[in-house]
């Protein structure tokens, strides 16, 4: 009796001492992938989901797309007595291990197969794996006869408390056209869905099936529901594109399907949360997601990683992790939605990151007028302007804790507002490709013409492009003239400006491409001697009057023009 009674004891205390010892999460980078799988291997790594919805937009496979060495993953671990793998990235060849033992970082850089490793948290076990107390039986929602999602005029006895927010985008229009997001794929990632699998608001969802996949990549398990993360941040984010109760609330996209992601830890603040973005991203990618929804910003990291923390040079579109993330997933047919963040207002002032991802799509916040409701200032640090759109995210309705309508602040809920209705136009627009999506939308927007025109650059950096009106973006797409110019997509920044500026080119086909600058009557004032594929970046305004010029680039399709303000 007391002997069974004294390992009793032991196997509490040991218990205790391993929830409360440390664990050291490192990323570890790995020089090659020698002996992976090849492309014909494709489906081994890639649904045929993904592979049509790259195949649609012309993107080829690639070195990111092929796994990582099964060997250099099984020999890290040893190395560094690992208690187990938390992430994999195949598009960064890259792994982050857990292990209680941080001195083992020497020995995992010897190893020939390293390029490099960066601690990247510190913690307890229990912060990065759920406790098996705390999970219930996760079970599928029960099967039932399909409800179908009746067509309905856009007023406020069918979309309740929400009608505001989606006829300020005019998404009601495309509703109103039949396009409620039936067959678009929506990712979100957040912090948690608690009562998503409970709430009213969502039971259409529940019942239909249309949440096909849910991971917590913080805490390593397929259950987002946990009542014991104390946050309904993600709910919240969803009932502004999937909630469905006509007359009471409904969200921008009730048709669409959704996969949940959690990537937000709650204990913590690490870099280890860019790391759970991407395997969030990847496992988007490979199972054939449309859009996602990111309402997650980051720039400070907790101590003993705050020298980790990033400046607002770091946000320059390109270098963070979770920029870079973001980028490859939109080069891979991804519409990517991120909220700018809301510190507009703070000591920070500026967007987070991934909000300045070259190719992400981000959401400013604006109050019910349409005035700019704190969300971070733009540009990016390379002069790109952001946000690229707003939407109502002061006061904006949301399903609260409750499972009621109630009212909410951030570009957090702007984010979804905006990501839903772009859905629905998607949906109406199936052959658009990424930044074909990308461009018509900002071309709706109540800013586009005046900074397009160079009248009135005030507001670039608080309101980007605007408010869209996503039946204008509609009428753009379908107007042959207007969509053939957005074939090829090219990012010119700063504009306006004081004479350098960057292009940068994120064409799908990755065609060469010059260049040539003339004025408004035509003169040719600076054509390129050479040819370019990613990018230049050009002093040629530099001795030149302020006023407006013309940009051409041209590629062996055609001639893309834009204007450009020298101020």
């Amino acid at each position: 009796m007391n002997k069974i009674f004294l390992f009793l004891i032991c196997l509490l205390t040991s218990n205790l001492l391993e929830a409360q010892q440390n664990v050291y999460a490192f990323r570890v980078s790995f020089k090659n992938k020698n002996g992976t799988l090849s492309f014909a291997d494709s489906l081994q790594f890639l649904s045929q989901t993904a592979l049509n919805r790259r195949s649609k937009q012309g993107i080829s496979l690639d070195s990111t797309d092929l796994p990582i060495v099964q060997h250099y993953i099984d020999t890290t671990v040893i190395v560094s007595n690992a208690i187990g793998v938390h992430n994999k990235s195949k598009w960064f060849n890259q792994i982050v291990v857990l292990t209680y033992d941080s001195s083992k970082v020497a020995d995992i850089l010897a190893l020939p197969i390293v390029q490099d490793v960066k601690l990247v948290a510190v913690s307890t076990l229990g912060n990065f794996k759920m406790k098996s107390n705390e999970e219930k039986k996760i079970d599928k929602f029960p099967d039932v006869e399909p409800i179908t999602v009746k067509k309905t005029r856009g007023t406020p006895l069918t979309y309740g408390t929400a009608f505001q927010q989606i006829d300020m985008i005019n998404g009601d229009c495309l509703h109103d056209m039949g396009y409620k997001g039936e067959g678009i794929k929506i990712a979100v990632f957040d912090v948690n869905f608690r009562r998503v699998d409970s709430c009213n608001a969502y039971s259409t969802l529940r019942q239909q099936g249309r949440i096909k996949d849910s991971y917590d990549f913080a805490r390593d398990t397929p259950f987002v529901y946990s009542m014991g993360v104390p946050s309904d941040h993600g709910m919240n984010v969803m009932g502004c594109m999937a909630a469905y109760e006509p007359g009471t609330y409904v969200g921008t996209a009730p048709n669409a399907d959704f996969y949940l992601y959690i990537t937000e830890a709650s204990a913590y603040e690490f870099p280890i949360e860019e790391d759970n973005w991407l395997s969030a991203a990847e496992r988007a990618d490979s199972i054939g997601v449309d859009m996602i929804n990111s309402s997650l910003g980051y720039n400070k990291f907790d101590a003993p990683l705050h020298l980790s923390s990033y400046t607002y040079a770091d946000l320059n579109g390109h270098k963070t992790l979770i920029a870079k993330t973001a980028n490859m997933a939109v080069a891979k047919g991804i519409f990517v939605a991120n909220a700018q963040g809301n510190e507009g207002a703070g000591a920070w002032h500026y967007l987070l990151t991934p909000a300045d991802g070259d190719s992400v799509f981000s959401v400013g916040s604006v109050d019910g007028s349409g005035i700019w409701a704190s969300s971070g200032y733009g540009p990016n640090a390379s002069g790109q302007i952001k946000p690229d759109a707003v939407a109502l995210g002061k006061a904006a309705m949301l399903i609260g804790g409750d499972c009621a309508p109630g009212a909410s602040s951030g570009s957090s809920f702007a984010t979804p507002i905006l990501c839903g209705g772009i859905a629905c136009l998607w949906q109406a627009l199936p052959t658009l490709t990424t930044w074909q999506l990308r461009q018509i939308v900002r071309m709706s927007g109540s800013k586009y013409s005046v900074l397009e025109n160079g009248t009135d650059s005030s507001t670039a950096f608080t309101l980007g492009y605007g408010i869209p009106n996503l039946c204008k973006a509609f009428e753009i797409a379908t107007n042959t003239s207007d969509i053939q110019n957005i074939n090829y997509h090219f990012a010119l920044y700063p504009n306006p400006t004081n004479g350098i500026f960057t292009v940068n080119s994120f064409n799908q086909q990755q065609d060469l491409f010059s260049y040539t600058i003339m004025d408004l009557q035509g003169k040719v004032i600076k054509q390129s001697d050479r040819v370019y594929q990613n990018g230049f970046t050009s002093d040629a305004l530099n001795h030149l009057p302020s006023g407006t010029y013309i940009l051409l680039l041209s590629t062996h399709h055609q001639i893309y023009s834009t204007k450009i303000i020298k101020q």
